[in-house]
């Protein structure tokens, strides 16, 4: 019993950093879409190990770095924006720190003028990203190991045959308590209402008013999973912009790519006129929401369901008792 519990403590723990890597890796593609492009002064930075979280506002954040920065930058509002415990990765924490010495540079971020969304560092995207796949992967892997583990103890206690003894019937039936559905139930419910509501969030349409126009985009660089590009384009002053990482869509990839590596130089982009640091439309690859956000939706209305079948089942038990 008590090695059940330690399991299912262990499955907890990794299904909420899991959750968490999974959130953080929503919100940065978000800001990545629709952020606009600044100069941010770090103002401070705190190391996270002892305490990994923030909270914005009343929305909890999982961070899973050991350092992470404070930023302060002039947003398109007019207005000076604060954030405060932005993650930084370890190759680009070398960068900034200098014995027990924070560097205070300017560096360009992606950000948006909403509050609660994280601004993200350019130069340290690509290793963000690829830190939470590691970290995702990794918790996820734990966590499914650990429910399995802790389903096949219960069901393996259940099986194992009750010895007959002389004491009554009434006190040898088992008295059932519904903590455990209760505990799935909650765990279930959050993880399901966690997952709709960033499925729904992310796959909200960008401002289609701002004015933009169609040029050939040169693609400089890929990578992957999740698939990214890197492109670069002129305007009509013959000016070079450039603009990653940008998410695609895995049937994209598999056309610009032959053996993981890049075989398609240029594809037909819509760029902004007013800013030219706004995300690009690639016209080629396949408009609407990708198969992650629609599988994203699925899967935290199972949970939903999933947690609302265990909370109601509780409830009837506890009515009866």
């Amino acid at each position: 019993m008590r090695y059940r519990n330690l399991l299912v403590l262990v499955a907890v723990f990794a299904s909420l950093v899991a959750l968490g890597c999974w959130d953080n890796r929503l919100q940065m593609a978000r800001v990545i879409d629709q952020g606009y492009a600044a100069n941010a002064q770090i103002t401070g930075a705190q190391f996270q190990r002892s305490a990994p979280f923030a909270v914005d506002g009343w929305r909890p954040r999982f961070i899973e770095q050991a350092l992470s920065v404070d930023l302060q930058w002039q947003g398109q509002d007019g207005k000076t924006h604060v954030h405060r415990k932005v993650p930084v990765s370890e190759r680009f924490q070398n960068s900034i720190v200098d014995g027990a010495q924070v560097k205070l540079m300017t560096v360009p971020i992606k950000a948006l003028d909403d509050e609660g969304a994280v601004p993200v560092l350019a130069l340290d995207a690509a290793q963000r990203l690829e830190s939470l796949n590691s970290w995702l992967a990794t918790s996820g892997y734990i966590a499914l190991a650990g429910w399995l583990l802790a389903g096949a103890m219960t069901y393996w206690q259940r099986r194992r045959p009750v010895p007959v003894t002389s004491v009554p019937r009434a006190a040898r039936a088992p008295v059932e308590i519904p903590g455990q559905r209760l505990l799935i139930g909650f765990v279930a419910f959050a993880v399901g209402a966690f997952l709709t509501y960033n499925a729904v969030e992310i796959s909200q349409p960008g401002d289609d008013g701002v004015k933009s126009v169609e040029v050939m985009a040169e693609i400089a660089e890929v990578s992957g999973p999740p698939y990214t590009v890197r492109l670069g384009w002129k305007d009509g002053q013959g000016g070079v912009h450039h603009f990653g990482p940008l998410p695609i869509s895995e049937e994209f990839w598999s056309r610009i790519t032959r053996d993981g590596k890049l075989a398609v130089h240029e594809t037909k982009a819509r760029v902004h006129l007013d800013d030219t640091m706004g995300r690009p439309q690639i016209l080629d690859d396949a408009p609407g929401a990708r198969w992650q956000t629609k599988a994203v939706l699925a899967g935290g209305i199972v949970f939903l369901l999933i947690g609302a079948g265990c909370l109601l089942s509780a409830a009837r038990k506890m009515r009866q008792g």
